[in-house]
């Protein structure tokens, strides 16, 4: 009874003495900037959060996921100059996480035999090669600073991928990384829903959400341009789109009816969303997404014709009702005043022609598409637009104009790979990988449409390569498990064999 009293008062100590620790630290940094004191209150916080999770691997896989549309970081430097890449030197709360998930993995490495290192050559190799001839670039950027930028990023988005992608090793932790995926998709959704109703950004910077006044985010009559906590309404869409396909998965493979209206609810708010980022581009381009998503479920026959009439026609209607609602928006975009945006990406296009071909072979430098452009507005036609001052709105033209065609080749073949590995997945039989995989190939495939008119490169997208581990991981788990059902029946053949010998030999 005295030990038990004894162990409640030291208990009580350390708590206390933990929060006194707790609470001088957060005076000390009170002064910090608001991201740069969200980074370190969840630093401190992690220790105490990881202990009453208890798995810790699974909790920094969610967390990871999670942190991928927060722009929650503590910046050393920061040169923005219309660049499409990246702009900022620093450590963001995603690097935090990546970073205990690859030290816990270490660990484990060290100390547990039956894990291993998965190199997932199909992705990893295309993957470093572009990082490459991406790379080799700096040897002729005009500016260096700004192609280390993007390059840091780059190293940074490999590391998530290759980290996320061996830490995803069976269907529950695939499942677990998806329903996180689906939560960032339904906080975005209602996010954006929000800056609509009240038609004003909520306050949220610390968050990364766009604060300040600019053209594209702004009201054009009765519409608002939103952006999520991504800062920009293309980089929401693109986000969308990427995601939007992965709530029909959900939906499909469930048994649950109510995880099935669940998901069909996050759809509809993520689709009211994406219409509200004005992105033509991002509109057309998860429609496509989604078109490819029903036709790959029908010829895969995982699920049959029957269970997939209702879903699509609800998708059909939702889209429809969708589009009545918001058909004043709708024809703003497509027929309304734009301000020149549509005008304007002729003479960009332009420009990036002579970019290219005076720099066909390695470009001019990761990151620097910007800073070179200046010189080759030679067209008539680029002239009359003298406030021309960002890059190409083409993701394709962007990335040739900065690392040549040995870039554009590169990156070329990384996509082919990873649609190759998806494609293959698809046609396995596991049915939820092969789902999730439908939706991943589906969303890559809107968000490659939406690169023809937009102009955010893939290169440092974390969410690019976080579902590139997720289509690496859900091949390696989907072929993994085929591998065993052929060993088992082998197993089977040669006991049936083995007993109609036994049974001749008996007569």
């Amino acid at each position: 009874m005295l030990s038990l009293k004894k162990a409640g008062s030291l208990q009580i100590i350390v708590f206390l003495f933990f929060g006194l620790l707790f609470g001088a630290s957060v005076f000390l940094i009170s002064d910090l900037p608001s991201r740069a004191l969200v980074v370190v209150l969840i630093g401190i916080a992690f220790p105490f959060i990881a202990a009453i999770i208890g798995d810790l691997r699974r909790f920094l896989m969610v967390a990871i996921v999670v942190a991928i549309p927060l722009r929650i970081d503590a910046n050393v430097r920061r040169i923005f100059e219309n660049q499409a890449g990246a702009s900022s030197l620093g450590i963001s709360l995603i690097d935090v996480f990546v970073i205990l998930l690859l030290v816990w993995w270490i660990i484990e490495l060290v100390t547990k035999e039956s894990t291993k290192i998965r190199f997932y050559p199909q992705i990893t190799i295309p993957a470093l090669l572009y990082f490459e001839a991406c790379l080799v670039t700096v040897l002729w950027a005009p500016r260096l600073d700004l192609a280390m930028l993007e390059l840091i990023m780059m190293v940074k988005v490999l590391l998530l991928f290759f980290v996320l992608a061996n830490q995803i090793r069976d269907e529950s932790d695939l499942k677990l990384v998806v329903w996180s995926f689906i939560f960032i998709l339904a906080f975005q959704a209602v996010l954006g829903n929000l800056q609509v109703i009240f038609g004003k950004n909520l306050n949220l910077g610390f968050l990364g959400e766009y604060q300040g006044s600019r053209d594209e985010i702004k009201e054009l009559g009765k519409m608002y341009r939103v952006g999520g906590t991504l800062g920009h309404p293309n980089r929401l869409a693109m986000f969308l789109e990427l995601l939007l396909p992965m709530c029909m998965a959900v939906s499909f493979t469930s048994q649950q009816r109510r995880v099935r209206i669940f998901g069909f609810m996050i759809f509809g708010a993520g689709f009211v969303a994406l219409i509200m980022t004005g992105s033509r581009g991002g509109w057309g381009g998860a429609i496509a997404g989604l078109f490819l998503f029903f036709y790959f479920l029908i010829k895969t026959k995982h699920l049959s014709l029957k269970n997939l009439i209702g879903p699509a026609f609800a998708v059909i209607i939702l889209i429809t009702i969708v589009g009545f609602a918001f058909s004043d928006i709708l024809e703003k975009r497509f027929f309304g005043e734009d301000y020149g945006s549509a005008e304007s990406r002729i003479p960009m296009f332009q420009i990036a022609f002579n970019v290219i071909d005076a720099h066909p072979i390695g470009g001019v430098g990761i990151n620097n598409y910007q800073v070179k452009m200046k010189n080759y507005m030679k067209t008539v036609h680029a002239l009359k637009y003298k406030s021309i001052d960002r890059p190409v709105h083409n993701m394709y033209l962007l990335i040739t104009g900065e690392t040549g065609f040995i870039g554009l080749f590169s990156f070329l073949t990384l996509l082919v790979f990873v649609l190759r590995t998806c494609y293959k997945t698809i046609h396995m039989q596991n049915t939820f990988c092969s789902v999730v995989s439908t939706s991943v190939l589906s969303g890559f495939v809107g968000f490659l449409l939406h690169g023809l008119v937009d102009k955010h490169p893939p290169g440092g997208y974390s969410l690019f390569y976080a579902l590139l581990a997720v289509a690496a991981s859900s091949y390696f788990i989907a072929r993994k498990q085929e591998e065993k059902m052929k060993t088992q029946d082998i197993k089977n053949t040669g006991r049936s064999a083995e007993a109609v010998q036994y049974s001749k030999i008996k007569v």
